[in-house]
């Protein structure tokens, strides 16, 4: 099982059973729900600042 964290929520997700992926500057994120996913395709740069904490965390 392979787990990378959703970019969005923080949510772990399994990558061997989400089909919910986005290639992004190369790189592949994986995605808990579809929300996140749009979320992020609206604007990846806020997602991906390193100050950026999801909420809950």
């Amino acid at each position: 099982m392979a787990i990378e964290k959703d970019p969005v929520c923080g949510m772990e997700v399994d990558t061997e059973t989400s089909t919910l992926s986005l290639e992004h500057d190369g790189r592949t994120y994986w995605f808990c729900g579809k929300g996140c996913l749009l979320e992020f395709k609206d604007d990846p740069d806020k997602y991906l600042d390193p100050e950026y904490q999801p909420e809950g965390m």
